[in-house]
């Protein structure tokens, strides 16, 4: 079984397709930037806390789901060698 320790420090291309790794990459920045474009709005703008929130929270899910599909994906690839 792939833990995420091993996703993290190990090469995730054995068994990501090229266009996979190009989309979760995408994914992973898309969320942090949200992440910290929901910081910068929080410390900028005193209307927007409201849309602050929002966009961390969206940020952040968006980033755990791509580590959850990268997780359960090579755990899928690591059943079928078996």
């Amino acid at each position: 079984m792939i833990r995420d320790e091993d996703v993290i420090k190990s090469n995730t291309g054995k068994y990501m397709k090229p266009h996979e790794k190009v989309l979760y990459t995408v994914a992973l920045i898309l969320g942090a930037t949200l992440v910290i474009t929901g910081i910068a709005v929080l410390i900028l703008s005193s209307y927007s806390f409201g849309l602050g929130i929002i966009l961390i929270i969206i940020g952040v899910v968006e980033m755990i789901g791509v580590g959850l599909i990268l997780w359960t994906e090579g755990v899928k690839k690591d059943k079928r060698k078996k």
